[in-house]
């Protein structure tokens, strides 16, 4: 048990940290900034996923607001313990419907509080999150800014190697920046193997399989989680090789073999937004499988030397670190806040009158 209770305790230090950091960035903020907290997921036609928002407004306030059953997607619908729970934290209930007429309330769960309460407010966001929608770690949310808070913007959350088992693999997770798509393949990689891959240079993972090489590349500006395995070099005969590649890919179909000049090189790849693990498990174990066929005989078929170590690694698929640098990520536009038809026009907030 005192693994457990050591688990526990890290996760509730994140919470903890997490809250102190919000509350920072809530009394700092100033009128018309805003502040929003959501589920690492996209949102769909059917409703927003679980968020709050803080909105800054007049002399020093701050209009925190939770939205009701009307903006939500159905799997993330409050129940009535749920709205009820929401009242006892200090919410109050909608006063309207969405399509109504502004009112001096809102059609979200709302409660209007000086900015100097921001402890009391970073509170409540924190416990909406794990009492009423069960998010295991901070890790799991984003946020975004607007105003003269974008700087101030809270950094993402450090996990431990045994918070890795926080992580549900199959959770669709939308990564917030490529550092947080980074985490997320590493603890993915963490409960595969004995050893956690480091992350001090956040260059491609390096997994040692047996007599190859493969590299995990997670690239957030380019949408996948690339891995790349090269196979053979010196190919002498380009024809035959083309032969081979092609019953390759027809006997392996997820999986993609190539040919360029004279290398072969087997590939795959998941979506890295939205990002979710078991794809990528699923992934590697079918590259494994691969693998465990490769050998010197294998090399001989295409006429040429194979790609890898000399001699079998005597820890096959040990997880290091590559040497391979990631390319400089591209500039993203800010995102659309979910909350909002258009970044002028409020449809969640409305001004207290």
């Amino acid at each position: 048990m005192a693994g457990f209770e050591g688990f526990d305790t890290s996760v509730e230090r994140a919470w903890t940290d997490f809250q102190v950091r919000l509350a920072d960035i809530i009394a700092a903020m100033r009128e018309d900034d805003l502040l929003a907290l959501e589920l690492g997921e996209e949102s769909t036609v059917e409703g927003f996923v679980p968020c709050v928002q803080f909105l800054a407004w007049g002399a020093g306030e701050v209009r925190c607001e939770v939205p009701s059953n009307a903006y939500l997607d159905p799997r993330h619908r409050l129940s009535a313990a749920d709205e009820q729970r929401l009242v006892e934290l200090g919410w109050h209930r909608p006063t309207r419907q969405p399509d109504d007429e502004p009112d001096a309330g809102s059609p979200a769960f709302f409660v209007d509080k000086p900015a100097n309460w921001a402890d009391q407010l970073a509170a409540m966001a924190v416990t909406v999150f794990r009492e009423t929608w069960s998010v295991p770690h901070p890790s799991f949310l984003r946020t975004e800014a607007v105003g003269t808070i974008e700087a101030l913007s809270i950094d993402p959350v450090e996990l431990d190697d045994e918070e890795s088992f926080a992580l549900d693999p199959g959770a669709a997770v939308v990564p917030r920046d490529d550092e947080h798509l980074y985490q997320l393949v590493a603890l993915t990689l963490a409960r595969l193997f004995d050893e956690p891959p480091g992350d001090d240079e956040h260059s491609d993972f390096l997994l040692a399989l047996g007599r190859v090489v493969g590299f995990v590349g997670p690239h957030l500006d380019g949408g996948e989680v690339q891995v790349r395995v090269p196979l053979v070099r010196d190919v002498s005969d380009r024809t035959r090789a083309s032969e081979l590649i092609a019953d390759l890919n027809r006997r392996w179909p997820h999986l993609k073999f190539t040919l360029t000049t004279d290398r072969v090189e087997v590939w795959a790849a998941v979506l890295a937004n939205p990002y979710v693990p078991q794809h990528l498990i699923d992934m590697l174990e079918q590259l494994f499988a691969f693998v465990r066929t490769v050998d010197d005989a294998f090399a001989d078929r295409f006429g040429g030397h194979l790609e890898g170590l000399s001699e079998p690694d005597p820890a096959p698929m040990e997880v290091d670190h590559g040497e391979l640098t990631l390319p400089p990520p591209a500039p993203q536009p800010l995102r659309q806040m979910e909350l909002f038809s258009d970044p002028g026009e409020q449809t969640l907030f409305d001004e207290p009158n």
